[in-house]
């Protein structure tokens, strides 16, 4: 007797659940996607014990009419494809025709709808898959479906499930992610009998991010809204105090539905490098509309992975859209406000970006452009015998400080380029002082670290090292920029092993890699022999290099720029001025002036602020004068 035999379709239909429903937050979305699909404006999400017991999702879209109830639960049954043609262009958020049956098969249904044509409404019960009863019933227009006891029949799968707190947390991120997809539907997620967030559902982007982040985030997005390459590109990248520590929060919608790529995160977290603190990530909600037919969303059950048919192309896109937004400069204008007064917020909260009118006035002539200051990092001899032990190193040093060393300050007046990355296309700033009105004073330096200004209704601490470091690294990327690479031939080829990828990915990029000094030939079918290697900085590179060449092309990266960047930013690192070095007065002033006339990005390399600011009014409020 054969061994093959067909499955029932109770067996099918948990196959099926086991794949689309694998837990609370799976079954929630494709909830919702159906409400959204009926036309929803208005959806409510409420849960108990993280989904586990309890699950209720109801909407006022268009219902479900009489004749479709009982196809509606069963498996591959849809209303939004009918021929073959149709996957190529799938413009709505549920195809596949599995997901109410799916639930069903579970778990206990109960469902409510009502069509704008019928003066009342259905109720029906499913369990198990198998519908035990329908009737009639007074209801609004829409759906409501109430799932109990999920996987009641599956108690393999329900073993499996996590803490219902943890399931809690996994619906919550879906919901954040859905809210910001559908800005224009009004969302309702109550988790145990309390709201979690109630989103107005106005339209707009930014007011749901601030149903999710709060105000105060707000303060610290940038706006992108771009086009190019076929795709258009809207939305916000949080910055600074807004970085994560991890990926969670970058938040990508491809035709209206959010999707994971590796090459979106990785054209983000380039754009954002020197915005976000090293270790952190930036956060964003991307808004992405690119022709149905380029891209690929069938690629997983869960329908949250995507292909593009031009992975290239996406990349610059994003990458361009994203530095275009980021691309005002000017750290003196933008300081990080910092809140002395107690308040009921995060950590990560206390700080905020608040602009500045207008360029300060400097109390001495500004140098003319060929001008240039020297900075003696020559510390007193006898420092440590009249001095006490010195105290813990400032927050913001990153080396000690060495004597004997002099560097150049470059002089005020100068433009510098800004950094560029790979298929960086987005104009530079401007960097001309615009006319100075204001006053501005300056008090010396703060633990020998942080530069003291007055300027306006501001009190502004600079700190020496951060902004010294930016100007150099600046400077040294702009000067490195043109440069060709030179390649250093091999005495004798190193030969390397690879995969036929490999080999096939290096052949295609032939020319690219020699015009940076890297020759490359196949030797057998899975070796290739390295007869030259480039010189970066003066530097030949090792057979390791190669590899990071291979990784950098499978993702569309410039295969030298982050060799390159490393080593320009340990150097500007390295002949900045450190916290806890004595600079002159006069010193003090032309790293201030140089800050000021190149209108610099606010951050350091490293992502870490250049200005932080406290308000008069917050000293005001600190020292009791006022009352709020």
């Amino acid at each position: 007797m054969g061994k093959i035999r067909p499955l029932s379709e109770n067996l099918i239909g948990k196959i099926a659940a086991g794949e689309v429903v694998e837990r609370p937050a799976a079954a929630i979305k494709e909830l919702i996607e159906n409400s959204l699909d009926a036309g929803a404006t208005a959806v409510t999400v409420e849960i108990q014990e993280g989904g586990l017991t309890s699950i209720r999702v109801a909407d006022n879209g268009s219902g479900i009419d009489e004749s479709d109830i009982r196809m509606a639960f069963e498996r591959h049954a849809t209303s939004k494809i009918s021929r073959e043609q149709d996957l190529d262009a799938i413009a709505t958020l549920g195809f596949r025709g599995e997901a109410l049956a799916s639930i069903a098969a579970v778990s206990r249904i109960t469902m409510t709808t009502r069509t704008a044509a019928s003066d009342t409404g259905l109720k029906v019960k499913n369990e198990g898959g198998r519908i035990t009863d329908i009737q009639e019933i007074a209801c609004p227009v829409g759906t409501t479906i109430q799932v109990n006891d999920l996987f009641f029949n599956v108690p393999v799968r329900k073993g499996f499930m996590k803490k219902a707190g943890q399931e809690a947390s996994a619906v919550h991120d879906l919901i954040v992610q859905l809210l910001l997809s559908r800005p224009d539907v009004s969302f309702r997620y109550i988790s145990n009998g309390k709201t979690e967030f109630h989103s107005p559902g106005d339209g707009q982007t930014a007011t749901a991010l601030q149903t999710v982040y709060g105000s105060y985030a707000m303060k610290f997005m940038k706006e992108v809204n771009d086009h190019g390459n076929g795709l258009i590109i809207k939305g916000y990248v949080g910055i600074g105090e807004n970085g994560r520590g991890n990926r969670n929060q970058e938040m990508f919608f491809i035709n209206g539905r959010v999707m994971h790529n590796k090459i979106l995160n990785e054209a983000l977290e380039t754009a954002c490098r020197e915005r976000v603190m090293i270790g952190k990530f930036p956060v964003c909600a991307l808004y992405i509309t690119i022709p149905y037919e380029a891209v690929d969303v069938n690629v997983h059950p869960n329908k949250l992975e995507v292909r593009f048919r031009d992975e290239t192309g996406v990349y610059e896109a994003v990458l361009s859209a994203v530095l275009m937004a980021l691309k005002e400069k000017d750290a003196f204008q933008h300081p990080v406000e910092m809140t002395l007064s107690p308040q009921k917020e995060k950590a990560s909260d206390r700080m905020t970006e608040v602009p500045v009118q207008a360029a300060p006035a400097m109390r001495r002539p500004l140098p003319s452009p060929d001008e240039s200051v020297t900075v003696s990092r020559t510390l007193p001899a006898s420092a440590s015998a009249i001095s006490p032990a010195p105290k813990p190193e400032p927050v913001y040093r990153d080396i000690p400080p060495k004597p004997a060393e002099t560097i150049n300050i470059p002089a005020a007046g100068r433009e510098y380029a800004a950094p560029t990355v790979m298929k960086e296309n987005a104009e530079q700033v401007n960097t001309i002082l615009s006319a100075v009105r204001k006053p501005m004073k300056v008090f010396g330096a703060l633990f020998n670290t942080f530069i003291l200004v007055e300027y306006e209704d501001q009190l502004l601490m600079v700190d020496q090292h951060a902004v010294h470091e930016r100007l150099l690294f600046d400077r040294l990327m702009s000067e490195h920029t043109e440069k060709a690479q030179a390649g250093q031939e091999m005495l004798v080829p190193v030969v390397l092993g690879v995969t036929n990828a490999e080999q096939r990915l290096l052949e295609d990029n032939r020319e690219a890699l020699e015009s940076i000094g890297l020759v490359v030939e196949a030797f057998g079918e899975k070796d290739v022999a390295v007869r030259t290697i480039p010189v970066i900085l003066g530097e030949a590179q090792t057979k390791d290099f190669i590899r990071d060449v291979i990784n950098d092309l499978q993702n569309g990266k410039d295969p030298t720029f982050e060799k390159k960047r490393t080593q320009l930013l340990q150097t500007a690192c390295k002949h900045a001025v450190k916290g806890g070095e004595t600079l002159t007065e006069e010193e003090l002033r032309s790293l201030l002036d140089t800050m000021i006339e190149q209108k610099v990005t606010p951050t350091c390399p490293h992502g870490r602020p250049l200005v932080v600011s406290i308000s008069h009014r917050e000293l005001d409020r600190k020292f009791k004068r006022i009352q709020n």
